[in-house]
């Protein structure tokens, strides 16, 4: 029975044991199994780790080698334009270069092909500028006389017609006046009594009388010379060789000239101040030309013109510079006077006044071609600074003369490009020129 028992017991021992060995066994083999993974991941993690660095190093490496292939070609390409630049400055085409700002380089044959002419610049003197103007003829008014009435009168008889030349002396016509009557009949009291006075002596008649009959007389006279009468007439009437009629008087011309206004008939009232004629001296007639006001010009008195009227060329003198602005026209006046012979010219006609100025300063002429405004606007020329390289330098415009620029800012001898200029501009605004038109 205790033989049973101790085998039981026993058995139950083994059976313990051998389910302790199995677990074990299985709790060895799990954790065995779970540090084959841990250590499987960690060996994948440090194989991609691994790779990773090697693909970043290879990337800064690519990276590396692009940028100094890069670097590389910008040094051959800039050791490629100074080598071109320093063969000539013209590429495969013969392309114009600027060597620095302002600078143009061209050769012969671009020159020829772009039709740029030079020439050497030179001071002149005693140079005739032309300055043309329009004008119009007009009467010599120094030399235009308005015959008018003095005091009342009447038309008794012409004498003239209108257009008519006439002398110093011609009678235009004869006039009456009441006031005349009044001034010959005061004047013949006057001259009796101072003849009368005169003869007796100033001692005997006393100064007083003496003084009084000499002004009553000498007013008398000049009143009569005043009312029209000339003085040889007063000289006829106080010897008593007077022709004409108390009150009758003679209208007389006081030069030669032609009749252009007679605004009278026979029979006709004048009131005092009314023109009978106006009387013309066309010896000479003037010309009235149109000028800018510019600031600062003057015609001086004395300046010859040529002036062209009906395609006839006349010889003129400038007597007059006006200071004067027109305000409708917004120009001045320069009277000019012309010798009319043969009574060619009258008022009215057109004209062309072509002024000859004297520039008495030496200075340098360049045509319009030769021109041109710079970036900021300036006016520029190009100089030659030697063969084919032309350089763009201001200068500054201080006249225009006969259809040519006054320069300042050149020298004399320099060498200047008078056709052309449109195309050295545009090459420098450009940076090139190509004469195959690429």
């Amino acid at each position: 029975m205790l033989k049973k028992i101790f085998c039981k017991q026993h058995s139950q021992k083994l059976l313990v044991l051998s389910v302790s060995i199995a677990l074990s066994s299985i709790v060895y083999a799990q954790e065995n199994h779970n540090h084959n993974e841990i250590s499987d991941y960690e060996k994948y993690n440090k194989h991609s780790e691994n790779d990773h660095e090697e693909e970043e190093g290879h990337f800064e490496h690519a990276e590396q080698g692009h940028d100094k292939h890069e670097e590389e070609d910008h040094n051959d390409h800039e050791e490629h334009a100074n080598d071109e630049h320093e063969e000539g400055g013209h590429d495969e085409h013969g392309h114009g270069a600027h060597e620095e700002e302002g600078f143009v380089k061209l050769s012969r044959k671009q020159q020829q092909m772009a039709g740029i002419q030079v020439v050497k610049v030179k001071s002149q003197s005693n140079i005739k500028q032309i300055i043309l103007a329009p004008g119009e003829v007009v009467n010599d008014l120094y030399n235009t006389t308005l015959l008018t009435t003095q005091v009342d009168s009447k038309v008794l008889k012409r004498k003239v017609v209108l257009g008519q030349h006439v002398h110093k002396g011609d009678v235009i016509a004869i006039l009456y006046s009441l006031d005349i009557a009044t001034v010959q009949n005061q004047l013949k009291v006057a001259l009796s009594e101072w003849q009368r006075v005169r003869k007796l002596g100033k001692q005997t008649v006393g100064a007083k009388r003496f003084v009084t009959a000499k002004a009553d007389y000498d007013k008398n006279k000049s009143l009569l010379e005043a009312y029209g009468f000339n003085r040889r007439l007063i000289e006829l009437f106080i010897q008593g060789k007077n022709t004409y009629k108390l009150g009758e008087y003679p209208i007389i011309a006081p030069h030669n000239g032609v009749i252009l206004e007679d605004n009278f008939q026979s029979g006709q009232f004048l009131p005092i101040g009314s023109t009978i004629a106006m009387l013309v001296d066309e010896e000479n007639v003037w010309v009235e030309a149109l000028l800018a006001p510019e600031i600062g010009q003057r015609i001086p008195v004395g300046t010859k013109a040529n002036i062209t009227i009906d395609k006839k060329i006349f010889s003129a003198e400038v007597i007059h510079d006006s200071h004067a602005i027109d305000e409708i026209t917004r120009t001045r006046k320069i009277r000019l006077i012309i010798k009319n012979n043969n009574h060619l010219l009258h008022a009215g006609l057109f004209a062309k006044v072509a002024f000859k100025l004297a520039v008495k300063d030496k200075i340098i002429l360049l045509p319009e071609s030769a021109l041109m405004r710079s970036s900021d606007g300036d006016w520029t020329v190009f100089v030659e600074q030697k063969e084919g390289v032309f350089k763009q330098e201001e200068v500054e415009l201080k006249n225009t003369i006969n259809g040519m620029h006054q320069i300042k800012g050149l020298h004399s001898g320099e060498r200047v490009a008078i056709k052309g200029a449109f195309f050295l501009a545009s090459e420098i605004a450009k940076g090139g020129f190509d004469p195959h038109n690429h």
